[in-house]
């Protein structure tokens, strides 16, 4: 038999771990190895005082020649335990078993190095009747770490000191800006846990010669629980038990939201999640109108077993975050009912301003009342998200009444009754939509109005602006549907024509060298006179508000002449391309109607009386039938398109707005 060998595990290469490992580079990240050295004392405590550790222990941080990092030096001194053999064995094993009973990982010492390039520790122990010292410097970059040192340390009594300085270049801007206030609110932020469901030792902070400020009592009437319990949540496929507490702290320059707050090894891990958006505001106002926000700190074992060895992170899936930020976001929302119920009735009073601009929305309600519906909503929402919702819920209730009132129909053993509630339905909403499209109609006609006359520059508006108003330009009712156009402003009926071309070639493409293109455009496959075997083309023509210089007999100059050559080139085209590639066919018989829109002005009713228009059936308005080319002409200015359009509408007017 050969003789058998063994062999060892090589010592973990802790400048590379540490090389890996990443600091945020604000005054968190420069204070986590004072956290640990902090934490650290504190199970010193523990250990030496059990269950009086928080009446007899007692933290000493100092903070001298802040303003110099080439000065600066940092202490923390504690009254624990002092490093004894077993605290000593364990300090020199990287991630040792010792730490991970305490919910440590053995890695905090090594931190430090990530700031501060020289560590010092002091320590004193008793040992029976015995007291023993260690005074060491502590440098990884050391071959041999431990540097010891004769002396006592400079604290009476078993003990802890460790001192940091020789901070890393990359740390001298922040040090320079270190405020007092500020280190002692993340210290505080970072301890939250023990404030609220742990013990802690009376722990002051003094910097350079201002008198020291005892933390504790700082915090303690400050970070108060006044809510804690368990729920259950999925992660990583298992189902974990996490535990919560809630406090509730006066608005802060730390804590300047609601927010949630990660814990394990019973410190805060990683930075607050903001629960503003949940919740539907930053902070509450309380009975004297002083701000207030509310903090949750949740826990497990599940953070534990997922808390990384510098204890800056824990492993969570995203899926995860979301839902314990959802669960935690409910349970305040039950703590702080009343303060919900005032967000709620806020929204509706929002919601209720809304709907008074856009009243055609409340068919999205679907007979919900303000608050129900708002009830239901995040708390977050304001009008904009609300109106966008309501409008998708509107077309939604609409087809769906369309499909009750298609089956009705469709079903005689019961028509009658299912129609009379549809007609309530009818009633109840498609009211609220009329009224919007009256006030729509009416606001249109202010607009045309406005577009005549004068600008601030002392010109007309271009008839390109009332030709938007009337039909988007380059477009068609491919792409524009009904309640997106305003062609009643020249006629009712051609809202109803099947194909409607704005500004647009007939072979659909960019403009070429003869083409006449027509304002609006309207084409229809059978006659509305009776006869069904023709085309039927109706075109636009707008010219600019108080234009007077036109002249007969040139095309440039003579609308009647522009309008009868656009007409005699869609005829000959024998159809039109769509906008959405298809073509439409002209097919039989083709009337031809045309409307030119354009003030009354002397050159404009001089080349309109030399074409033979009449207006003797109505003064503002010319007409003219051209046997010739079969062709009726309408002309009228803007003023009597207002007022036309004003006079189809007046039963409405009358009616909304008592006009």
């Amino acid at each position: 038999m050969s003789e058998q060998s063994t062999d060892a595990l090589v010592k973990p290469d802790m400048k590379s771990v540490l090389s890996r490992t990443h600091l945020s580079d604000d005054l968190h990240g420069f204070l986590l190895p004072i956290f640990e050295a902090i934490s650290n004392a504190m199970d010193g405590i523990e250990s030496r005082f059990g269950d009086s550790a928080n009446k007899k222990g007692h933290i000493k941080i100092c903070f001298t020649d802040t303003n110099d990092p080439t000065k600066i030096m940092v202490s923390i001194t504690d009254n624990g335990i002092g490093l004894t053999d077993e605290n000593y064995n364990s300090f020199k094993t990287p991630f040792s078993g010792y730490k991970l009973k305490q919910n440590g990982r053995g890695f905090g010492r090594f931190i430090a190095f990530k700031v501060f390039s020289r560590v010092l520790y002091s320590s004193r122990h008793e040992f029976f009747a015995s007291t023993n010292v260690r005074t060491f410097r502590f440098d990884i970059d050391q071959e041999r770490e431990f540097i010891f040192f004769d002396g006592e340390p400079d604290f009476d009594g078993p003990g802890l000191r460790v001192e940091y300085d020789q901070p890393l270049l990359n740390w001298y801007d922040l040090i320079r800006t270190l405020k007092p206030d500020e280190v002692l609110d993340e210290i505080g932020r970072h301890f939250l846990p023990y404030f609220l469901y742990k013990w802690l030792p009376a722990i002051s902070i003094q910097f350079d010669g201002l008198s020291p400020e005892d933390i504790t009592s700082h915090f303690k009437n400050v970070f108060v629980q006044y809510d804690t319990g368990t729920f259950n949540c999925e992660i990583d496929g298992a189902e974990e038990i996490l535990t919560y507490a809630l406090t509730k702290i006066p608005k802060s320059r730390l804590f300047k939201n609601h927010c949630l707050l990660l814990s394990a090894a019973d410190r805060i891990v990683g930075f607050p999640r903001d629960l503003s958006n949940k919740i539907g505001e930053p902070h509450f106002a309380g009975e004297n109108n002083e701000k207030y926000i509310v903090i949750a700190v949740v826990r497990g074992d599940a953070f534990e077993k997922r808390l990384n060895d510098a204890r800056t992170s824990i492993n969570l899936p995203p899926k995860a975050i979301e839902t314990i930020v959802s669960l935690v976001s409910d349970m305040i929302q039950h703590k702080e009912h009343d303060q919900i119920a005032k967000i709620k009735s806020e929204q509706s009073v929002e919601l209720g301003d809304a709907l008074r601009e856009n009243p055609i929305l409340r068919l999205g309600l679907r007979g919900k009342t303000l608050k129900d519906y708002v009830a239901t909503k995040p708390n977050n929402w304001k009008a904009e998200q609300f109106v966008s919702d309501l409008a998708i819920e509107r077309f939604r209730a609409s087809h769906d009444l369309t499909k009750q009132i298609t089956a009705a129909a469709n079903n005689a053993e019961d028509y009658a009754s299912k129609i009379r509630s549809l007609v309530e339905k009818v009633d109840e909403g498609k009211k609220e939509a009329l009224a919007e499209y009256v006030i729509h109609r009416k606001n249109i006609i202010s607009l045309v109005e406005s577009a005549r006359r004068y600008g601030s520059s002392g010109k007309h508006a271009s008839e390109d602006t009332i030709h938007e108003l009337v039909f988007r330009r380059f477009s068609d009712n491919v792409v524009t549907e009904y309640f997106e156009h305003n062609l009643w402003l020249i006629d009712d009926t051609l809202a109803f024509l099947p194909y409607v071309s704005s500004d647009r070639t007939l072979h659909g493409r960019g403009r070429k060298l003869g083409d006449k293109i027509g304002d609006l455009a309207f084409f229809d496959d059978s006659m509305v006179l009776g006869d069904n075997d023709g085309t039927t083309i109706t075109i636009v023509e707008f010219k600019r508000p108080s234009r007077d210089d036109y002249s007969f007999g040139n095309i440039k100059t003579d609308p009647v002449l522009q309008v009868i050559e656009t007409l005699d080139q869609a005829t000959h085209s024998g159809g039109i391309s769509k906008t959405d590639g298809t073509h439409f066919s002209f097919t039989g018989t083709v009337r031809r109607f045309a409307f030119i829109i354009a003030d009354h002005k002397p050159t404009l009713v001089k080349v309109l009386k030399s074409h033979d228009f009449r207006n003797d059936w109505n003064p503002k308005i010319y007409v003219r039938y051209r046997d010739n080319e079969q062709i009726f002409i309408q002309a009228f200015g803007y003023d009597t398109l207002i007022e036309n359009a004003k006079k189809r509408n007046q039963a409405f007017f009358s009616v909304l707005f008592g006009e």
